[in-house]
């Protein structure tokens, strides 16, 4: 059983950075503004553009003939404007399969080498598709404004496909783009749709770093002046969630991933418009002068800042109660309230091997529980891998890769695949540990509470605040299986089920934010994961994290007490009624009869 002593004398540091973490709250990154109206953004021609594209090219998927005419036509403009155009293409990974995308690339020069970059994606899967152009019809608009205006900075306007289809033109313009000192990538998605849905901007990655906040503030002020309302974000939770696991189906994702500091401006937004979601002009003017007021007031800072760029001093962090929770701060907290579980967890190890049980007998039975999970990851991540299942370079959501076909066999071969690794491969591995008849035992739990505090220390080093997801099963599932307690199955399994809280409550909030169900979410799942958006490492963690979990579950089935035959019988005292004089003491005979 973990020492309640240690355990209680370890909150001590815990305590004390609870104080250091309030004391660090600072004030949020300034946002970059301009007196400077965006004069020369005319959203009316913007709209004629839009317009006249839309009835030219009703139709292109991502690589089709009808996309690379598109891109023909914005080069040339691009040309007309005096900017510097190249084109490159890239094979990529789309929702139908792998496609050479091309990329158009107008630069602008500037008095500096640092750069702004704009990105539009001009493909779409369904027809006419007229709100997910508006964002190529505003980037026009900007190559025209900036034709004639004097420019600080480096202005690179970029043209990409795919963005309809997991992003894998963002993803190969940013690598391109990645020795280029950038100080901010600007993504127009849908900002022409009639119907809205906030946030506005979406500054998430599908790596672990965000857009910085300093340059999500610059925009969000943009907005509020030209489109006169909020444009919304994500509370604490929902920050902590998208930083712990990175994840995001729209464009900018990717382009972060790639290595941009990205941050989407779509008036749908994250989850974009429908093929034939209806567009305003009024809509469009008004985001169009916000993302021309962003790249203003971004130039004007840069001809002041040194050479390290606007966002270069800006510390990390979690935005609560309207001020910045840092990164250190979290690092610190996350880590003081591990600390408790973890020196009970490797006392309790420790106290367990002097009693001789099979303590690494039964880490082994953990690690054959982690087994079938980790199997299951490498199955769906070859169906992917094999080109048997087509998936594209980003996660995508659900529907566009509808589950019919091969695709619903896929689906189902992953539990399938996973129950045949449990009776196959685990029960092969158990029974070579000759392990006791039952797991209620004192090593299983030992094992257990060092094997889940162990990930959480782990997780730590790396992102502390993915391992703060891990804070609850650390300390609960710790005592959940702690054998010679009296506590009821009751709590037990309500100690299990803490374990899992904040887990649940992050897949809340993606199931919240993308407007998925259950069997959504599932897909989701499976499609990232066969798309390689779950790294090795990732899916090791998440195995460890069910294995222990399903060993958790089992200890707590079969808890009861087990009284070891090298233990000494307990004391029993005798009341009143059950004193029979001094022989009782002694042991005579006649004593007792008398």
């Amino acid at each position: 059983m973990p020492d309640v002593r240690v355990y209680r004398a370890a909150f001590v540091p815990a305590v004390i950075a609870v104080f250091i973490a309030a004391f660090s709250l600072a004030d949020r990154p300034a946002a970059i503004t301009t007196p400077f109206a965006p004069a020369g953004f005319t959203g009316s021609r913007a709209f004629d553009s839009l317009q006249e594209l839309g009835e030219a090219f009703p139709e292109r998927p991502a690589g089709s003939d009808a996309d690379r005419a598109l891109a023909d036509r914005i080069a040339e403009t691009f040309r007309a404007s005096g900017l510097r155009v190249s084109r490159s293409t890239e094979s990529g990974r789309t929702v139908d399969g792998p496609a050479e995308l091309e990329t158009v690339v107008g630069v602008r020069p500037g008095l500096s080498s640092r750069r702004i970059v704009v990105m539009a994606h001009r493909d779409a899967r369904g027809s006419p598709a007229l709100a997910e152009l508006s964002g190529t019809a505003a980037l026009l608009e900007l190559a025209r404004v900036f034709k004639v205006r004097d420019l600080s900075s480096t202005l690179v306007l970029v043209s990409t496909s795919g963005g309809s289809a997991g992003g894998a033109g963002a993803h190969a313009f940013a690598e391109s783009a990645a020795g280029d000192p950038v100080d901010a990538a600007i993504v127009l998605g849908d900002i022409a749709s009639r119907r809205i849905h906030k946030p506005w901007i979406v500054p998430w990655s599908n790596d672990r770093d965000a857009a910085p906040m300093g340059l999500r503030r610059t925009l969000e002020s943009a907005v509020r002046r030209e489109v006169g309302a909020q444009a919304g974000g994500s509370r604490a939770i929902g920050q902590w969630a998208r930083r712990a696991l990175p994840l995001t189906v729209s464009e900018q994702g990717e382009a972060a991933r790639g290595g941009l500091p990205a941050v989407l401006l779509q008036a749908s937004g994250e989850r974009g418009p429908g093929p034939r979601a209806t567009v305003s002009e009024t809509r469009l003017d008004a985001f169009g002068r916000a993302a021309t007021r962003t790249v203003i007031a971004l130039d004007a800072r840069v001809s002041r800042s040194d050479e390290e760029g606007p966002f270069a001093a800006e510390g990390g962090g979690i935005i609560t109660v309207r001020r910045l929770l840092p990164d250190w701060a979290i690092r610190l907290l996350v880590g003081s309230l591990l600390l408790p579980p973890l020196l009970a967890a490797v006392d309790a190890f420790f106290g367990a091997r002097r009693r001789r049980l099979p303590v690494l007998r039964w880490i082994g039975w953990v690690g054959a529980a982690i087994l079938p999970f980790l199997l299951a990851w490498a199955w769906i991540r070859l169906l992917g891998l094999t080109g048997a299942l087509d998936v594209p370079r980003g996660p995508v959501l659900p529907e566009a890769l509808p589950l019919e076909g091969r695709r619903i066999v896929a689906l189902a071969s992953a539990p399938l695949v996973l129950a045949l690794a449990w009776l196959g491969p685990r029960r092969a591995l158990v029974s070579r540990l000759r392990l006791p008849a039952t797991v209620s035992a004192g090593g299983a739990a030992a094992a257990l509470g060092l094997a889940i505090n162990a990930l959480a220390t782990i997780v730590w080093v790396f992102n502390p605040l993915a391992a703060a997801l891990l804070v609850p099963a650390a300390h609960g599932w710790l005592f959940a299986t702690a054998p010679g307690t009296s506590t009821s199955s009751r709590v037990r399994a309500a100690l299990v089920l803490i374990g899992l809280a904040l887990p649940a409550l992050m897949t809340v909030h993606y199931a919240l934010a993308l407007d998925l169900g259950p069997l959504g979410l599932a897909w989701l799942a499976f499609l990232i994961t066969a798309g390689g958006h779950i790294s090795p490492l990732a899916a090791i963690v998440l195995s460890v994290l069910a294995g222990c979990l399903c060993g958790v579950v089992a200890v707590v089935r079969t808890r009861r007490r087990v009284v070891k035959e090298d233990e000494p019988e307990p004391i029993r005292t005798r009341g009143p009624l059950g004193y029979a004089g001094p022989g009782s003491l002694g042991g005579t005979e006649s004593a007792l009869r008398r």
